[in-house]
C-alpha cells in the first residue's frame, strides 16, 4: 500500500508542469516584460499571456499561454494589445519583426492596458526589444 502511494505521488509531480515565471490574470511578476492579447491585461476576456527577459526579434514562432500556462496554439504575432514592464529597464515594441517599423518605449515599472493609444498600436507587435545591458 505503501509503495502504491508513493508511485502515485511520484507521477502527480512529474505530470503536473512546471510553474512560468509570469502568471496569467493580469498579473506580472518583477524581472520580466508581460505581454497580453487582451486590453486592460486581459481582464474579462479570454486570458492569453506570454512573458519575457530577453529580446525577440519575431513574435511569429511564439504561441500565447492560456491562464493554465499550456500552449494555445495561437501566434502572438500581431497579436498583443497590453503590456506590462517589471524588467528593470526600458522595452520598445515594434510593429514589424527584427525591430523595425513603428515602436512605442515603456519604462520600467510602466504599462499600458490600451496599446491603440500608442504609436505601435493595437495587434500590430511583431518584436520586442529588452534594453537591459
Amino acid at each position: 500500500m505503501r509503495l502504491s502511494a508513493f508511485v502515485a505521488g511520484v507521477l502527480l509531480v512529474l505530470l503536473v508542469p512546471g510553474v512560468a515565471e509570469a502568471s496569467p490574470r493580469s498579473a506580472c511578476f518583477h524581472g520580466r516584460v508581460c505581454l497580453y492579447a487582451g486590453f486592460q491585461y486581459n481582464r474579462g476576456q479570454v486570458d492569453l499571456w506570454r512573458d519575457f527577459v530577453r529580446d525577440d526579434a519575431n513574435l511569429a514562432d511564439d504561441n500565447w499561454l492560456r491562464w493554465d500556462y499550456t500552449d494555445s496554439l495561437q501566434s502572438m504575432n500581431n497579436e498583443t494589445s497590453s503590456i506590462k514592464n517589471r524588467i528593470g529597464c526600458p522595452v520598445t515594441l515594434w510593429q514589424k519583426p527584427h525591430f523595425t517599423g513603428a515602436h512605442s518605449t515603456f519604462g520600467h515599472g510602466s504599462g499600458d492596458r490600451y496599446l491603440a493609444n500608442n504609436t505601435i498600436g493595437n495587434n500590430r507587435v511583431s518584436s520586442i526589444d529588452i534594453w537591459c545591458r
